[in-house]
C-alpha cells in the first residue's frame, strides 16, 4: 500500500475512534498556507487539534514520536490562524494520535492528549 493511502486510512481511522469518544469532526486537512492540521474536533467545550501519524510497522520507533518540533510549530500556527478566523475564544488542545495499520490486522490506536502545550 502507498504511503499516501496509508495516510489516507489511519486519518479514517482516527476520525472514527474520536466520534466513538464522544467527539464531534468540525474538519479534516483544514489548510492555513502551507500549514494543515489533520482533525479538528470538539471536545464538550474544548477544540481540539489532532495530528494523525500512520505507520505499517514500529521498526523505527511508534508513530506519535513522528511528530517533530517542526511539526508542533506548523500546528500552533495553523491553529491560530483557525482561532482567529473562527473566533473561538474558548480552550483548546493538542493531541497525537498514532496509528499502526497491520496488513489483515485489526489497526492500533494511540491517543496522546495534550501532547504538547504552545507559546504563545
Amino acid at each position: 500500500m502507498k504511503k499516501m493511502q496509508i495516510g489516507q486510512r489511519g486519518e479514517n481511522h482516527a476520525v472514527q475512534y474520536l466520534i466513538r469518544q464522544g467527539m464531534t469532526i468540525l474538519a479534516r486537512n483544514w489548510r492555513s498556507g502551507r500549514q494543515e492540521l489533520d482533525i479538528i474536533a470538539l471536545d464538550g467545550d474544548q477544540v481540539v487539534f489532532v495530528e494523525v501519524k500512520t505507520r505499517s510497522s514500529q521498526r523505527f520507533g511508534q508513530p506519535v514520536e513522528f511528530v517533530t518540533a517542526t511539526k508542533q510549530d506548523h500546528m500552533v500556527k495553523a491553529a491560530t490562524q483557525w482561532l482567529m478566523t473562527e473566533g473561538w475564544e474558548g480552550e483548546f488542545r493538542f493531541d497525537l494520535i498514532g496509528i499502526l495499520e497491520y496488513p489483515d490486522q485489526k489497526s492500533e490506536i494511540q491517543h496522546v492528549r495534550d501532547a504538547f502545550f504552545p507559546f504563545f
